[in-house]
């Protein structure tokens, strides 16, 4: 029954599925070579293609930007060259610091958003603050991600007028189809941030609402070169690791490492990457997260160059940001890759495929000989008209004693222009150390549609209370879910506030293992308005299901940012209500959590930034407090120059009375030519006892540790 109503959704929704034609650019061949200074002075910029007049999409659509912005476009055999010539009548209200890379989302920006195939599957994102300071990301399946880090370069300038900004990004840091003539989809974009402002050229259609990939401008580059790229990545890191022991701190680590990451480019569209040893390459620890009275495993970001590249390729249909199911692939699983191979890119006009392997050096295995865990993943995926695809995943973890295997389908179907649904159903197979075998069951479909007015979302999932994933990030199984959820927007003209949007959804879910019911009904409004200020309230009349009983979860949550001084960024994050104690025999309670984030940048050069996190449970029994946790967080940083910055961050957890000290020099001249010096210390409120250590009010240095990191990238 399954099947067959798989089949009848692929019939109909490839019977409906339609191609836009596009009006295509044809850009002019650049002869001479482009300076990257700020000053569009070569003769090239004359004869590039050039638009000027970019339309709003935020807050609202189609209101002509209110500050003239110029976008050329030229390029010669090796690079693509965007310039932007943005103007703003009060250039001093124009926000741009030097700062690293990646961090400029809350400042104003242009942005090259790019379809390399043209095939309306994968979007890569490269952005500039006025300063030249670089942003990119890459977005597929809806879901954007900012680890990416692409080789490009850019030049920003300040004028009496806004400011320019010059990109270079060459052919070589894209995949791009091998016939001739090559053709890209772009649209190119501007923030103005003291206006809380966004705009596209091409404009984007109300009706079809922010879904860049099916609104790109096709835009045709002759004679260009197609690349078989070589990139060899060496990189040498030395770690010094002292722990406490017997009343001092005591050498347990100290030695160096070396690393090798390839890029072997079969076409242009095509390539193959190998690493032996791949370090972490991540110069700031996770950020403390609340570990108290969770029910999930926490989830932390990707950050690792090797299993950034190419991470897009996983990413599969119908995933919802707050669902149970997150990924089918979260590379983090792979805790300690000793070797990894991937094979990533298209195989055809319509096809795209990509292959991890990674040898996972397990130390939870005491077994020596037995301590390998192997990691195999494979995706491919068909591109149908617009948007639309279907797509096979299949991942397989096999550990010493036990092995978990997962494969399935997903899909996305364009309906219209403001409609699509899409689907993924997966099935797991799994042991356990005792040889017990384990089948389950994952699928999901959802209807969404968005465009200028509203948008509203339909989900139905059943995730089996046997199906699991030890290659990807499932928060929770056996459950069966409803939700819906539809938000009308309302738009203002000349007030602080220019948007308002009713939120209201509705989530009805069963409990498999108890067939308890769960409901999670929400209604609030959001408010969005000049100075990056965005207001969000609802209220959640909501119960869950943990051990075979049903609790009360009502709830209250407030969510605000604002700029509310031109150096001064704040941003809050409050709910109130009932909560459970996870624990073997659970009970209801009530209590607060939020997290409070300022950042103030009194000079061009330097921030600092204080983060408090907090959560705390009262029993409804007896309303005595069962835990407090706080996490404090203050980091601040020195950018010398766009390659080179101090830091230091300090972290207090009063839960576990643990205090950590952070101090970096990082210079990055292109992402992968980097050096990196570190330090960390761990404080406990413990003493020495001459047998062991206790808790005490002196606060003991615990851990100490140093590391330097060298790579270089090499291109050819």
């Amino acid at each position: 029954m399954k099947v067959d109503i798989l089949l009848l959704i692929c019939a109909l929704l490839l019977w409906t599925s339609t191609l836009t034609g596009q009006d295509t650019w044809h850009a002019k061949l650049c002869s001479e070579n482009i300076q990257l200074d700020g000053q569009l002075n070569e003769s090239c910029w004359k004869e590039a293609l050039v638009c000027d007049e970019m339309i709003s999409f935020l807050p609202e659509f189609g209101q002509t930007l209110p500050y003239r912005t110029e976008v050329y476009l030229t390029y010669n055999r090796d690079n693509l060259f965007i310039a932007f010539q943005c103007f703003d009548p009060n250039p001093e209200n124009i926000k741009g610091t030097i700062t690293a890379r990646d961090q400029i989302k809350m400042e104003d920006w242009v942005c090259v958003n790019m379809d390399p195939f043209n095939d309306q599957q994968s979007l890569l994102a490269f952005y500039s603050n006025p300063l030249g300071i670089q942003m990119d990301s890459r977005s597929s399946a809806n879901q954007e991600d900012l680890g990416a880090d692409f080789v490009f370069h850019t030049k920003g300038k300040r004028t009496d007028t806004g400011y320019t900004v010059e990109m270079q990004i060459p052919f070589k840091s894209l995949r791009y189809n091998r016939k001739k003539p090559v053709v890209m989809g772009m649209i190119f974009e501007r923030r103005i941030h003291h206006l809380s402002t966004q705009g596209t050229y091409p404009p984007l259609d109300p009706q079809k609402g922010m879904n860049f990939l099916t609104q790109m401008k096709p835009i045709v580059l002759e004679n260009i070169e197609h690349y078989t790229l070589l990139e060899i990545l060496p990189a040498l890191t030395y770690s010094r690791l002292l722990q406490a022991s017997s009343g001092s701190l005591n050498v347990t680590r100290s030695r160096p490492e070396f690393s090798l990451t390839g890029k072997v480019g079969l076409s242009s569209q095509l390539s193959i990457d190998l690493t032996y040893n791949p370090d972490f390459s991540q110069v700031e620890s996770d950020a403390g997260q609340i570990e108290e009275n969770q029910r999930y495993s926490l989830f932390y970001k990707e950050k690792r160059p090797f299993f950034q590249e190419g991470k897009e390729s996983f990413s599969i249909a119908a995933v919802s940001e707050h669902g149970s199911f997150q990924s089918v692939v979260h590379t983090r699983q792979i805790a300690n890759p000793l070797v990894g191979a991937k094979l990533s890119g298209k195989i055809s006009n319509k096809s795209r495929l990509a292959i991890l392997y990674s040898l996972d050096e397990n130390h939870a295995f005491a077994d020596s000989s037995g301590r390998y865990s192997n990691f195999m993943i494979g995706r491919y995926q068909y591109a149908l008209n617009k948007d639309s695809y279907l797509g096979l995943a299949m991942t397989t973890r096999e550990d010493p004693d036990q092995y978990n295997r997962l494969a399935g389908a997903d899909g996305r179907f364009r309906l219209g222009d403001e409609s699509a649904i899409e689907f993924n159903v997966f099935g797991s197979l799994s042991t356990t150390p005792n040889d017990k075998s384990k089948n389950g069951l994952i699928g999901t479909v959802s209807y969404n549609k968005e465009n200028e007015k509203n948008s509203v979302r339909f989900e139905l999932q059943h995730i089996g209370q046997d199906f699991i994933t030890r290659a990807g990030y499932l928060q929770r199984n056996g459950i069966n879910r409803l939700s819906l959820s539809y938000k009308p927007n309302f738009y203002f003209d000349q007030s602080f506030f220019r948007k308002v949007s009713i939120m209201s959804f509705g989530i009805l879910s069963e409990d498999i293992p108890s067939g308890l019911l769960e409901h999670d009904l929400g209604l609030g409004t959001e408010v969005a308005g000049n100075r990056s200020s965005t207001f969000i309230t609802f209220i959640n009349l909501s119960s869950e299901v943990y051990l075979h009983k049903r609790f009360n979860t009502n709830s209250y949550h407030l969510i605000g940012m604002s700029q509310i001084l031109p150096k001064l960024l704040i941003n809050v994050d409050y709910r109130f209500g009932n909560s459970i104690r996870y624990v073997s025999d659970p009970y209801s309670g009530y209590g607060n959590k939020g997290n409070l984030m300022l950042n103030y940048q009194p000079i061009t050069n330097f921030q600092t930034g204080l983060t408090i996190t907090y959560a705390d449970f009262y029993r409804h029994s007896d309303q005595l407090k069962d835990f407090d946790y706080t996490i404090l967080r203050f980091k601040n940083t020195y950018q010398v120059n766009k390659y080179l910055f101090f830091r230091i961050i300090l972290e207090y957890n009063t839960f576990e009375e643990a205090l950590t000290a952070d101090a970096l020099a990082s210079f990055t001249y292109i992402p992968g030519t980097v050096i990196h010096l570190g330090y960390g210390s761990l404080y406990n409120q413990k003493s020495w006892t001459g047998h062991e250590y206790q808790p005490g009010d002196k606060w003991t240095e615990m851990t100490r540790g140093l590391f330097f990191k060298a790579s270089y990238l090499f291109r050819n």
